[in-house]
């Protein structure tokens, strides 16, 4: 009989108690830059740097707000924007303000980067609300050999660039 009361009301006390956990929430995740990974290549003859996005994520308007080419030379600096555009973010390119590709960007898609003069290449990523942005690949001139037509791997490592070098 005991056995009987002590389950009757365990039963009626956890009556309203579920085991099922609640959904998680949606608000208050971290936003985390996409995995991406890129490969540089210089035409000298073309004076261009091709900027291949190799493998990772796709970027979309969900992860990403801008995905722009910053390339620094001594004496200057020339930002192409490679997709989309927010308000704060890289927003100006060589010849306009219009992106060279639009959402969704995915590996394989290739940017080229006409300069006058070699320099350090900065793959930079913007925040969807343009609130922060991240070098996530680059290629400093010091890495980059003297041949006619070289190439080199980055990772999207989230870093800083050194400041820029002289041109070989």
């Amino acid at each position: 009989m005991f056995r009987r009361t002590v389950l009757a009301t365990a039963t009626a006390t956890l009556a309203g108690c579920g085991l099922a956990p609640d959904p998680p929430s949606t608000t208050g995740f971290p936003e985390t830059l996409p995995n991406a990974v890129f490969a540089f290549s210089w035409d000298r003859d073309a004076g261009v740097y091709e900027i291949d996005f190799v493998r990772g994520n796709r970027l979309t308007t969900t992860n990403t707000g801008a995905l722009a080419s910053v390339v620094t030379s001594d004496d200057a600096e020339s930002t192409t924007l490679w997709v989309g555009g927010v308000p704060g973010g890289p927003s100006v390119g060589d010849d306009s303000t219009e992106p060279r590709a639009s959402f969704p960007l995915t590996p394989g898609a290739t940017l080229r980067v006409p300069v006058e003069r070699r320099g350090d290449v900065r793959v930079i990523w913007t925040a969807p609300d343009g609130s922060r942005s991240r070098v996530v690949g680059q290629w400093e001139l010091t890495e980059q050999p003297r041949t006619d037509r070289s190439t080199a791997a980055a990772s999207g490592d989230a870093t800083d660039t050194a400041a820029p070098t002289e041109e070989p």
